[in-house]
């Protein structure tokens, strides 16, 4: 039986070379992966389990990942540097008022939910809270890269502030906890492919956030009156 010592230098062999066959195979772990983390559970799902659905033996599974965590661990990492390079391009969209900016990373979270389930689902339910508390390499590394994109959530809502779109009287925190804070929440009950898609649950969250009590209100002269109320005449 071949020792996990030379399978784990064949695995670091055949991630350097990087062939197509192998990434393929590597991303379907990692899809079901997830699937049993969500049905499972994270710490109940061993790698074996994993090997089996994937129609390999134990040994075989180690020359593509070295363990469970590893699996979760390129998952996580390649939804949070695809939202970050999003945030990126959207700053840099001098076109783009805050506010739209902010329109559209909204939209864009709750998108990748959708599409990166049901691992996005594991690590806001069972590893969210508990990267924070690590120390490993990984960990910080991945609380550094929230961090970054956190600051540019709170850049957006500033923006739209110093412009005019946003009340400017209501603490820049309290905003970003009140909007994103709905979408914090949908792995509740939010399940791809039963009723509403990702997209219109953020349109949704959005209207009711525009239409809210944080949105500037428009001058008095541009307010319209409300329907069926008459106009005095004098």
């Amino acid at each position: 039986m071949e020792s996990v010592s030379n399978i784990s230098k064949r695995r670091r062999s055949a991630q350097s070379e990087g062939s197509a066959d192998y990434a393929a195979k590597r991303a379907e772990l990692v899809r079901i992966a997830a699937r049993l983390f969500k049905e499972q559970g994270f710490q109940s799902t061993r790698l074996i389990d994993i090997a089996r659905e994937a129609g390999l033996d134990r040994a075989t599974v180690y020359y593509y990942v070295g363990s469970k965590e590893e699996l979760f661990h390129e998952t996580v990492e390649g939804v949070l540097d695809s939202i970050i390079a999003e945030a990126g391009r959207l700053s840099a969209d001098t076109a783009l008022k805050a506010i739209e900016r902010l329109h559209r990373i909204y939209i864009a979270l709750m998108v990748s939910y959708e599409e990166n389930y049901p691992a996005t689902f594991v690590y806001i339910k069972e590893q969210m809270h508990e990267v924070g508390a690590e120390e490993t390499a990984w960990a910080q590394e991945i609380m550094k890269k929230t961090r970054s994109f956190d600051a540019t959530l709170l850049g957006f809502i500033r923006g739209a502030m110093e412009e005019g779109d946003l009340r400017s009287d209501i603490p820049v925190r309290l905003v970003e906890n009140a909007l994103f804070g709905m979408l914090n929440w949908t792995h509740r009950w939010f399940e791809p492919g039963r009723g509403m898609t990702g997209e219109q649950v953020a349109e949704a969250f959005w209207s009711i956030f525009s239409e809210g009590a944080f949105m500037k209100p428009a001058p008095a002269q541009e307010r319209k009156e409300p329907a069926g109320k008459a106009k005095a005449t004098a």
